[in-house]
C-alpha cells in the first residue's frame, strides 16, 4: 500500500510517501519550512534525487497546493491512500478516523483548541480530497496517544460547568511520542511494557511527556498547544490570572492575548528570533537576550523530566527528538545538566557526535548512569503511514 502524508505543523509542511507492506520503504520525503517574507524552503528526497531550493510561497496553504506538482516531478503520483496528520481530535477520537464529511466537520468543532494547527491540518485535508476524490483519507491524531492519561493528569481544578463544557487536558505531539518511546524500546533491546520513559519532543512546538511501559500518563501540553514548555512562539505555562491582569492594565481583550500568546511569544518574545539556531548563533556572538532566552527554555525541559520522572517513580530513558532535541548537543546539555540526583548524566563526546541517519537512535550517557539518554529522529509521517494502513487493512 503507497501512501501520501501531510504533516502540516504550525510553521512547518512535512509530506512523504511510504510503501506500507512486508518491508516499510520510505519513497520521498519532503518539507518546506522557515516561511519568510513570501518565501520558504523546499527540500526534497527521492532515492539518490535530492533538491533543495527557495520556492516563492507565502504560508502553509501555498505549500500544500504545491504539493501535486512536487509528487508529479518526482514521477510518485500512484496512491492507494493520504494519511493526516491532525493536532487535535477532542475527546472523541481515540483512534486513527477515515475522513468523510461527519469527521472533518467534528474536526473543525475542535479547531478553536488548536487555532494554529488545526485550520492548517484542515487545508491539507480539503486539498487532499479534492485533488484525489476516489482515495481514502485518513485522520491521525495528536491527542489519542494521551487519551490514556488519567483524570488526575487531565483534570482541571475548575467549576465542574466548565468541566461539563469540555475543559480538560488533552496532550499533543502523541504520534511522536509514541514512535520514540519504540524506538527507545528498540535502542535498550528492552519491552517497552517494563520502562518509564520521558519523551521531550523539541521543536518550533516542544512537549514532554510521560510514558509508563507504553501508555501516555502525562503531557505537558494542556487544552490546547499552549501549556507548557517554552516554545518558539507560544508562551508555554504562565498564570492564568495574567488575562485579568492584562485587560485591566492594557486594555486588552481576551482575543488579542491569545493571539499573541500564540503568535508573539515564547522565543520570538524574549530574544526576537524563534528558531533556536539563529538563537544559538547570537548566544556564541555574545548576545545576552539569545542566552536568557536558551536559559529559560532548558530550565523549563528539566523542570518537566523531574516532575515527570517523581510521577513515575523513577526513569529508565529520557529520549530527545524534534528539531532542537535532534540537532542541539548544547541544549541537551543544558537539559541534563543538574539531573545528576536522577542517576541520569550525559556523556559529553557521545553528545556531540550523534549521527542520526536510517532511523539510528544513539545513546549519549556516561558509563554509570542509571537511566539511558537517547536521541533519535522523530517518524509522525511513518507512524501516519502505518496507521493508515492499519485502520484501511481491517475495514477491507
Amino acid at each position: 500500500m503507497r501512501i501520501l502524508v501531510f504533516n502540516a505543523g504550525s510553521s512547518s509542511l512535512k509530506f512523504g510517501v511510504f510503501d506500507i507492506a512486508g518491508t516499510e520503504r520510505h519513497v520521498l520525503k519532503g518539507g518546506f519550512e522557515r516561511f519568510e517574507q513570501g518565501r520558504c524552503r523546499l527540500a526534497v528526497v527521492c532515492g539518490d534525487q535530492r533538491v533543495e531550493r527557495e520556492a516563492a510561497l507565502a504560508d502553509i496553504a501555498a505549500a500544500a497546493n504545491a504539493v501535486p506538482n512536487v509528487l508529479e516531478a518526482f514521477g510518485q503520483t500512484a496512491l492507494d491512500a493520504v494519511g493526516h496528520r491532525i493536532a487535535h481530535g477532542g475527546p472523541d477520537f481515540a483512534e486513527p478516523a477515515r475522513l468523510d464529511d461527519a469527521a472533518v466537520a467534528a474536526i473543525e468543532g475542535v479547531t478553536p483548541l488548536a487555532p494554529l494547527h488545526n485550520p492548517a491540518n484542515l487545508k491539507a485535508v480539503a486539498l487532499a480530497r479534492r485533488l484525489w476524490p476516489d482515495l481514502p483519507q485518513v485522520a491521525v491524531f495528536d491527542t489519542a496517544f494521551h487519551q490514556t492519561n488519567p483524570p488526575a493528569a487531565t483534570t482541571y481544578a475548575v467549576p465542574r460547568e466548565w468541566r461539563d463544557a469540555g475543559l480538560r487536558r488533552y496532550g499533543f505531539h502523541g504520534t511522536s511520542h509514541k514512535y520514540v518511546a519504540q524506538r527507545a524500546a528498540q535502542a535498550l533491546d528492552r519491552p517497552l511494557e517494563t520502562l518509564k520513559i520521558v519523551s521531550c519532543h523539541l521543536g518550533n512546538g516542544a512537549s514532554a511527556c510521560a510514558i509508563d511501559r507504553g501508555r501516555s500518563v502525562d503531557s505537558s501540553m494542556g487544552v490546547t498547544p499552549l501549556e507548557g514548555l517554552v516554545m518558539g512562539t507560544r508562551s508555554g505555562d504562565m498564570d492564568p490570572g495574567a488575562f485579568g491582569f492584562l485587560h485591566r492594565q492594557l486594555g486588552l481583550g481576551i482575543e488579542e492575548i491569545e493571539d499573541a500568546l500564540y503568535r508573539r511569544s515564547g522565543l520570538l518574545a524574549l530574544c526576537g528570533a524563534a528558531d533556536m539556531r539563529d538563537i544559538e548563533r547570537r548566544a556564541a556572538e555574545g548576545d545576552d537576550q539569545a542566552r536568557l532566552a536558551i536559559e529559560i527554555y532548558a530550565y523549563r525541559v528539566r523542570k518537566y523530566v523531574g516532575a515527570y520522572a517523581a510521577a513515575m517513580g523513577g526513569i529508565d530513558a529520557l529520549v530527545f527528538t524534534g528539531g532542537i532535541g535532534e540537532n542541539s548537543p548544547a541544549m541537551r546539555a543544558r537539559i541534563c545538566g543538574d539531573l545528576d540526583f536522577l542517576g541520569l548524566g550525559l556523556d559529553p563526546e557521545r553528545n556531540r557526535a550523534v549521527k542520526l541517519e536510517d532511523r539510528a537512535a544513539p545513546r549519549i550517557e556516561r558509563e554509570g548512569s542509571r537511566a539511558a539518554v537517547i536521541v533519535t529522529e522523530t517518524a509522525e509521517q511513518l507512524m501516519i503511514a502505518r496507521e493508515t494502513a492499519q485502520l484501511l487493512s481491517h475495514r477491507a
